[in-house]
């Protein structure tokens, strides 16, 4: 895949650079080989982040690019923050309560982390504050607002991620893309049915807990049986990789179903201060690559090596036949030294991908996917997406109902 990044342009005057950002997006599009849907999402998130864009020009310029493949984007915008110290605090309070703000909404929301993140160097994340009001809604009125709102929001549905963060003066927000083929459906539309979460923390795993309300659930969905039993084994299966986790964690799983495509996510968050960081990177070291069996073993080794930093996932590989099967990179779909910053993205799609590319004339390839084809997950899943940044853990197994 290409990597591209366009070059920036200066927002003044959003009306006067429209014609401008639309050549700019449509050459990003040919240059990276977009695609018919895909070349429309992405240029449908563009206008809404030009929109946002739009209402807060009058604190200052702001730069606007792209940068990504065909596989993954990301629109930045970026602007110093000019903002003084009584409007933050005027901001800051108006955005607490929820009221009296000019544009109600998830996009009011936005805009409002947008403006007030002078306030502090902590960011925002959509991902963070989905989850949030996941939890809350069932028992707070507002909460169910505010999902509502965000089932309602093109850009909540369009965008993978949106994060929000200040560097000094500076402020910074970028939008997340991914046009994975298996996430065409699942990242992009409402699910028809979506779960309760199950919780799992690394101090207090108990099976009979974790899989008390598995069956209500699936049959909660009513997908036939053959689907029903495929979606409980993956479910166990993930289950199983996170109990083999050295990290200590904290995470939620739960099923969703659309109508051709049923997923199991996994979202967690870590408590990884610098000395279990360093114990946990002497556990990897130790351990090697010669204990990583079977596939979700692998996707274990990517979840902790990703935890530790970019480069421990770059240097995953295991020995098959006297040579050696580099899984890590392989599997990597951002996989660019000047990303190292966005996180780890990996995906069994991809990995299958290279895998392939290589089983004509290496052994320990063939090996690899022998593997692969005695996996339960790799077997039934569509794709398995495992994405890590900073201490945050997120999942997705996607399958093909009928």
């Amino acid at each position: 895949m290409r990597y591209i990044e366009t070059s920036h342009i200066k927002i003044a005057d959003i009306g006067a650079k429209l014609e401008g950002t639309n050549e700019l997006i449509d050459d990003y599009i040919f240059d990276t080989g977009l695609k018919e849907k895909d070349a429309l999402r992405l240029k449908l998130l563009s206008e809404e982040v030009l929109r946002l864009a739009k209402s807060i020009i009058g604190y200052g310029i702001m730069d606007f690019w792209l940068e990504g493949t065909s596989r993954v984007t990301r629109i930045f915008l970026t602007a110093e923050n000019h903002i003084d110290k009584t409007r933050q605090d005027e901001l800051i309070s108006v955005s607490s309560t929820g009221e009296n703000s000019s544009e109600k909404g998830f996009f009011g929301i936005l805009k409002s982390m947008f403006l007030m993140q002078g306030i502090d160097e902590s960011g925002w994340s959509m991902k963070d504050y989905m989850d949030n009001i996941y939890l809350k809604r069932q028992e707070d009125a507002y909460s169910q607002e505010a999902w509502d709102n965000l089932e309602r929001s093109l850009v909540a549905n369009l965008a993978d991620d949106i994060e929000v963060s200040v560097d000094k003066n500076n402020i910074k927000m970028v939008v997340t893309k991914d046009f994975s083929e298996a996430l065409s459906t699942v990242g992009s539309r409402t699910p028809e049915y979506t779960t309760p979460f199950t919780f799992v923390d690394s101090n207090k795993i108990t099976d009979d807990k974790i899989y008390e309300k598995v069956d209500d659930y699936l049959a909660e969905m009513k997908l036939s049986t053959k689907d029903t039993i495929h979606m409980k084994l993956l479910f166990e299966e993930t289950v199983g990789m996170l109990k083999a986790l050295t990290a200590d964690y904290h995470a939620a799983i739960w099923f969703e179903k659309y109508k051709h495509e049923c997923c199991i996510r996994v979202t967690g968050k870590t408590e990884m201060s610098q000395t279990k960081k360093e114990n946990l990177l002497d556990m990897a070291s130790q351990k090697g690559n010669t204990l990583v069996k079977g596939f979700m073993d692998k996707v274990g080794d990517v979840i902790e090596n990703g935890l530790l930093n970019y480069n421990n996932v770059m240097k995953l590989q295991q020995e098959y036949g006297g040579g050696y099967v580099n899984y890590g990179t392989m599997g990597m779909y951002n996989g660019i030294e000047g990303m190292a910053d966005s996180g780890i993205m990996w995906s069994l799609y991809e990995y299958k991908d290279a895998l392939k590319g290589q089983m004509n004339d290496q052994e320990e390839a063939k090996e690899a996917w022998d593997e692969l084809e005695k996996s339960i997950v790799a077997s039934l899943a569509k794709d398995v997406l495992v994405g890590v940044k900073g201490n945050r853990i997120d999942m997705t197994i996607v399958c093909d109902i009928k």
